[in-house]
């Protein structure tokens, strides 16, 4: 085959819970626990993708606390 494999992608809520939210270590790999079973291999992931998410992350708490500030205002 000539087509890369793929994964499928799958919208997910992180979890209501933010100390469920942790950075841990197994195997000697960094690995981000978002809770939920979800974990992101922050050592086997490129330093670009990992400031992109860190970035992407930022702005996605700054524009829903925005949001939530339009709403109460």
């Amino acid at each position: 085959m000539d087509q890369p494999t793929t994964v499928l992608n799958q919208t997910i809520a992180l979890t209501s819970n933010p100390d469920a939210i942790v950075l841990d270590e197994v195997d000697g790999h960094q690995i981000l626990d978002l809770g939920n079973r979800i974990q992101v291999s922050l050592t086997l992931s490129s330093q670009d993708a990992l400031d992109k998410l860190a970035t992407l992350t930022a702005q996605a708490a700054a524009n829903k606390r925005a949001r939530y500030l339009r709403e109460v205002a």
